[in-house]
């Protein structure tokens, strides 16, 4: 038999394996998908050519055309921030244990995760996971009409009919004012995030709620970016109030805001825990290192990541139901997990 003249490995097709099996082209597809009817001889006859003028089937690409692929569209923004890059290692990790594959849609800005959305429509995926971004009621239900799935993770998916998991972040938030306060701290502050991240405005609710039912009324600062940088504007900025009147405590409402206001600090005789409190969120790696130690909360980021896969794998058989495990998703269709305090060196509590 003659190999098919080719200049690349992949210019041969299944017409070339039709061609010399002396078959048709659908027989050639029946013959590797074991999709149709098809004689065991005429198989093994086709296996056989394609061994021999080596071909392989693309099964990515056959998998799409049929439906069967098992690609899921993943949306991130900014994985320069330490805390979005920590959700896609953890969400490609569980897909690489499931055999999916993961089609990463990126952006720089949250804006632009719409943009994102719209662009996932035109590929045959499963459906789309969102870790980024607010996700728009009128494109969840372009998704969702198509039979492809919608999970929202650490945000809410604003459609009813799509699967939303969240750390419960308002929890959490009230939780750090009653450990400031509970130290007898009374001049509180918020470093907060822009007006439009979801989970800096509920952690900074619940916190201000909390400290308000203590009698306390806290000062808020937001921050256009979460940033390291920006936690160091903070400590300058709180550096440069007259001492009497500085704040006693912080909540930092991510780690990077919380580790760069350590670090602004450094230089002054301003110490924590002993003048001021900090409590972080997200306990990114960086906070147990020794220059920092901080109190923050873990987020519970396996159960959450564990939660969507298996939303993935219920929708793919068409039950649309989730673990029993998993709680009951709350009045805006989030089902909200919480965080674990881990007390360090920045606050007075038992180490």
């Amino acid at each position: 038999m003659t190999r098919p003249r080719s200049d690349k490995l992949n210019t041969i097709t299944s017409r070339d394996v039709a061609r010399a099996a002396n078959v048709s082209q659908a027989l050639v597809s029946r013959a590797f998908s074991g999709n149709g009817r098809i004689a065991a001889d005429t198989r093994e006859r086709i296996l056989k050519a394609a061994a021999e003028i080596g071909w392989q089937p693309n099964a990515l690409a056959a998998s799409m055309v049929t439906g069967d692929a098992p690609l899921v569209a993943v949306i991130t923004t900014r994985l320069s921030f330490d805390w979005r890059a920590q959700v896609l290692s953890h969400l490609l990790k569980a897909f690489e244990e499931r055999h999916l594959q993961p089609l990463l849609f990126h952006a720089e800005r949250d804006e632009e995760v719409d943009r994102l959305l719209a662009e996932t429509i035109s590929w045959r995926t499963r459906g789309v996971v969102v870790t980024a971004g607010v996700v728009q009621k009128a494109r969840a239900e372009a998704i969702l009409s198509r039979g492809q799935f919608l999970a929202a993770l650490n945000r809410p998916a604003n459609h009813e009919r799509a699967f939303a998991i969240a750390t419960d972040n308002r929890l959490g938030g009230r939780h750090a004012a009653t450990v400031l306060a509970d130290e007898g701290r009374q001049r509180l502050l918020v470093l907060a995030g822009p007006a439009d991240s979801w989970a800096s405005r509920s952690r900074t609710e619940g916190f201000v709620a909390a400290a308000r039912d203590r009698g306390i009324e806290p000062e808020i600062w937001c921050n256009d970016a979460m940033s390291t940088d920006a936690g160091g504007a903070c400590a300058r900025r709180l550096l440069e109030l007259p001492a009497a009147g500085r704040p006693d405590a912080v909540f930092a409402t991510n780690d990077a805001l919380g580790l760069g206001f350590i670090d602004g600090l450094r230089s002054s005789a301003l110490g924590i825990p002993s003048d001021l409190s900090l409590v972080g969120f997200d306990n990114l790696p960086a906070s147990a290192w020794a220059p920092y130690r901080l109190t923050t909360f873990e987020q519970p980021l396996d159960t959450m990541v564990a939660a969507v896969v298996g939303h993935i794998e219920n929708h793919r058989q068409s039950e649309l139901h989730t673990a029993s495990s998993v709680p009951t998703p709350s009045a805006d269709g989030v089902i909200y997990c919480p965080p674990q305090l881990i007390i360090r060196n920045t606050t007075r509590g038992q180490k």
